[in-house]
């Protein structure tokens, strides 16, 4: 579907004063198009039609990007997400293999979607590939073709596509293959957890048998988990006695035990800062909705 998106541009300029104040993503422009003439460049410091995030993809062939007295070409797959102002410049500079520079491109005011732009940008920097058949790809496609199709009429539509974008290019960033790529440490850690958080040994001793020191084991974990090893023994725990206090009558206490807590008081205590209510309310609460297995972050 890429490769047959007609080479247009789009652009959106809604103002009304009843969305002012809500926080809407604010679409500003969404394009395809197809380069080969030396003309095409771009300015971060040049432009006036900023403040704007713009993120660009490329679908085939080459363009360049200056950026911190670098020149990186951007090959198939890599796209580039720099801020308008800003100190850039990207551009076509024919060469006899290149014939022509191939591109997806989304431009939107910063306003509210800043927050996930230096997120992603935390996680993935300002050049990440990502493969042509990924979701954040097939987000952007499907925001260019309602675009094409006259389906963007209002703020709301146009945040409403925007802000799929960008979550699922979050997602994307979240399970990166980079990142994603366990080493058979960490693997083994987390495998050790899932199996023994009722029953945990220290972290220093996990550390000592799957053969890391404590410091490092601590921040591979982290970084490959997303979250310190506590906070995914405290998870595993919460989940299990989740499934307790929906199928038994087990007292709180017996729960805490059950699944590794000390006391009950304790287990009350970290149950309501991960879900909101205690676990009586939840319990309490069950009638309502039949859960067969309940998600939470």
């Amino acid at each position: 579907m890429l490769y047959t998106l007609p080479n247009e541009t789009y652009g959106f300029r809604f103002h009304s004063s009843s969305t002012l104040h809500l926080p809407l993503c604010q679409l500003f422009a969404v394009g395809h198009d197809v380069v080969s003439s030396q003309n095409y460049r771009w300015h971060g410091l040049e432009r006036n039609d900023g403040p704007l995030l713009l993120f660009q993809y490329t679908i085939s062939g080459q363009g360049r990007l200056t950026l911190n007295n670098e020149t990186i070409a951007l090959t198939q797959g890599m796209a580039f997400l720099v801020e308008i102002p800003s100190d850039h410049c990207y551009y076509y500079e024919p060469e006899p293999a290149n014939k022509g520079w191939q591109f997806l491109f989304l431009l939107v005011r910063p306003h509210s979607i800043m927050p996930l732009w230096n997120d992603i940008i935390e996680q993935l920097g300002r050049l990440p590939s990502l493969p042509l058949d990924s979701k954040p790809i097939a987000a952007l496609t499907e925001l260019f073709l309602a675009a094409k199709q006259g389906e963007i009429t209002d703020p709301y539509t146009a945040s409403s596509y925007v802000y799929g974008f960008f979550m699922s290019f979050k997602q994307f960033a979240d399970h990166n293959p980079v990142q994603s790529t366990m080493p058979t440490a960490i693997a083994q850690a987390v495998e050790w957890i899932d199996s023994h958080f009722a029953n945990m040994i220290s972290l220093e001793q996990l550390a000592e048998q799957v053969g890391l020191s404590k410091y490092h084991f601590l921040r591979s974990f982290a970084k490959y988990v997303g979250m310190t090893p506590n906070d995914y023994v405290n998870r595993k725990r919460i989940e299990h006695s989740l499934n307790l206090l929906l199928s038994t009558d087990y007292p709180l206490e017996r729960i805490a035990q059950e699944v590794g807590y000390s006391s009950a008081s304790y287990y009350i205590r970290v149950f309501r800062s991960m879900l909101g209510q205690t676990p009586a309310t939840f319990r309490s609460n069950k009638h309502q909705l039949a859960y067969k297995r309940l998600f939470f972050s």
